[in-house]
């Protein structure tokens, strides 16, 4: 079963995102219909100003196919940061959720655990009571 990830920021993600969320129109009540495209180089310029914003926050994205074993993960890790632009990679495991006292979270619908990303490798217990 497949239950490693890896989670981050690239910039061909930041730059795809910033593509798919930037406007190819402006409102201008001047023009007819009260909409005018925005020419390209205007708008690749946005693009990029949005791409460096995505860059530096703190949103991140999955990155990577499931592996295996965390050994995977780190090897895309590697590879990742020799060949891109990249920021906060970080491995994830499939797990159950559980909260801050490290009781499973159930789903009050369907009476069964919820499963979702948490880090790896997980904090030994010392270290949240620590944290709490």
């Amino acid at each position: 079963m497949s239950t490693f990830a890896v989670f981050g920021m690239t910039i061909d993600v930041a730059t795809a995102e910033a593509r798919k969320k930037t406007s190819g129109t402006r409102k201008n009540l001047k023009v007819l219909g009260g909409v005018e495209p925005i020419p390209e180089a205007e708008w690749l310029e946005l693009v990029r100003k949005r791409t460096e914003k995505i860059m530096g926050g703190a949103t991140v994205r999955q990155l990577s196919p499931m592996f295996d074993a965390p050994q995977y993960a780190e090897q895309f890790i590697e590879l990742a940061r020799k060949t891109l632009r990249c920021r906060d990679l970080r491995i994830r495991a499939k797990a159950v959720l559980v909260d801050a006292k490290n009781k499973p979270i159930i789903n009050p619908k369907t009476k069964a655990p919820k499963v979702g990303f948490s880090e790896w490798p997980p904090k030994p217990l010392e270290q949240q009571e620590q944290a709490a």
